[in-house]
């Protein structure tokens, strides 16, 4: 039934778009969209003054910060997938690394594909896709992210000396990759374009150079804070390590393990131990690594938006800053991502549009879907049937306004699918089989005050009446066919 309806939705889309398959005028506003890894919404324009982030704080100065944006999965190929396809994780099939859109939906409607279409030129720089080729036929120009991810030539050269005798050896690849593996921080005094942000920047500053006369869909990727936490000495020196907090390395109360992770990700680099807590020492450290990063990447993305100011442009480009999933940085004694809890489904979110308020904050629940119909709005175009967000337009025109009743989130775990909302206030998940369709546990948190979750109330008898409503609402969009669990009917 899910594939029927997708094949439905490419084929509706495919008739909707042939219609303005001639080249729109250069009054057709530009799209600048910056893709940003593993960014937590903790910056100087989500009021964290500790980050220095002075380039995305004035981009949120000149358009609309959100304060309640959402991912779908906390996973960077299908939040990526989802966003540019405008389609839930559940929808495309797609929630793991490894399979790319094009394989899983060869026709799909993406928003490159959507603006090449309309006679844009569609750019990609750095990491927009997981999988740096998928959706390749959409793109007038498409540059893969710089490969070495690293800075100093002793690190480079230790790593290639251990993959070479791993190959001598004859390890399987998988043992091999491991140990290619480098330090999960680096500091080195260099330029930016020794690293691959400073790379990309460049890469994006060249193609609006070339294309200005153009309308033109640009997405500039940048990976870092992903792993490892390698920027120049610079960005390190914004910071005193000794202002980093190490957080309480407890899991909340009553919170069912299928919801952790092992975080493998940031084991599998060099000094971190392959089990247990880290040290305060090395949480300090890697927080340190994180900021630094972060103001690495704001450093880049205000080298862009310079560059667009430079040309004129301003006013007739949207620009969206986004970050594909959320980050622990120790909560819970865990790090990295893959859950369904609120760190790692909240993102940052920006929108800055001509005509559009600037300057203001929304509360309103959005979900990184929204994107491509909001852009496709904003462009003068219609949104493809295939798409499961909303446009965002009139927030931008009344940033006070609600939107969504919940943003939804979720995450495969082995034989059961966690489902995840937030209302505002609650998240609520449910831990459902995927063959028998039962669910099989919940989580409640309330997350009035904090975005860290102390305990799970899913149990408790005084929120059954919540339990049931935040259930009805979950299931009433119809994600799979759902048993309640034997308990509940006894009570």
């Amino acid at each position: 039934m899910k594939n029927s309806r997708v094949c439905f939705y490419v084929v509706v889309a495919f008739s909707c778009i042939s219609s303005t398959l001639v080249a729109e005028s250069k009054s057709q506003k530009n799209v600048l969209l910056f893709y940003i890894d593993d960014l937590r919404p903790e910056l100087g324009c989500y009021g964290v003054e500790t980050i220095k982030s002075p380039n995305i704080d004035a981009l949120g100065e000149a358009g609309i910060v959100f304060d309640r944006a959402y991912c779908q999965q906390a996973l960077c190929g299908p939040s990526r997938i989802s966003m540019m396809s405008g389609m839930y994780p559940h929808t495309t099939g797609i929630m793991d690394l490894w399979t790319p859109l094009t394989k899983a939906i060869p026709n799909a409607m993406t928003l490159p594909r959507y603006f090449k279409e309309r006679g844009y030129f569609t750019g990609s720089y750095g990491k927009v896709y997981h999988h740096t080729r998928d959706d390749k036929k959409s793109w007038t120009e498409l540059i893969p992210k710089p490969a070495v991810k690293y800075a100093n030539p002793e690190t480079l050269k230790a790593m290639e000396e251990r993959v070479a005798e791993g190959k001598k050896q004859g390890l399987s690849v998988d043992k091999i990759r491991v140990l290619g593996k480098g330090p999960a921080v680096e500091i080195a005094d260099v330029e930016d374009d020794v690293y691959p942000g400073g790379k990309i920047a460049n890469q994006a500053i060249e193609s609006l150079r070339k294309n200005k006369d153009k309308p033109f869909f640009m997405c500039v990727g940048f990976t870092k804070p992903h792993l490892p936490f390698a920027a120049p000495k610079r960005y390190w020196d914004l910071y005193d390590r000794n202002q980093f907090e190490v957080p309480k390395q407890v899991q909340p109360e009553g919170a069912p393990s299928v919801a952790f992770t092992v975080w493998g990700e940031l084991r599998g680099y060099r000094g971190m131990p392959k089990e247990g807590l880290l040290t305060d020492e090395q949480t300090r450290e890697l927080k340190h690594g994180y900021a630094a990063s972060v103001s690495f990447t704001d450093a880049q993305v205000g080298k862009v938006m310079a560059e667009l100011d430079r040309l004129g442009l301003r006013d007739d480009t949207i620009v969206v800053l986004w970050g594909d999933h959320g980050w622990k940085l120790g909560e819970y004694g865990a790090w990295c991502k893959h859950t369904n809890f609120e760190l790692d489904a909240e993102v940052p979110f920006i929108i800055s549009a001509p005509g559009f308020a600037k300057g203001k904050r929304s509360g309103a629940l959005v979900e990184m879907v929204d994107i491509f119909p909001t852009l496709a709005k904003l462009t003068g175009g219609e949104i493809p049937e295939s798409c499961d967000g909303k446009s965002m337009e009139p927030i931008l025109k009344d940033p006070s306004q609600k939107f969504r009743p919940y943003a939804l989130t979720m995450y495969p775990r082995g034989s059961v699918t966690g489902f995840s909302m937030n209302d505002g206030r609650w998240r609520y998940t449910e831990w459902i089989n995927k063959e028998t369709k039962e669910i099989k546990i919940r989580e409640l948190y309330d997350h009035k005050d904090s975005s860290v979750a102390d305990r799970n109330l899913a149990d408790h008898p005084e929120y059954k009446d919540l339990v049931a409503s935040l259930s009805k609402q979950l299931n009433s969009r119809n994600l799979v066919e759902t048993k309640p669990l034997r308990k509940d009917k006894k009570k």
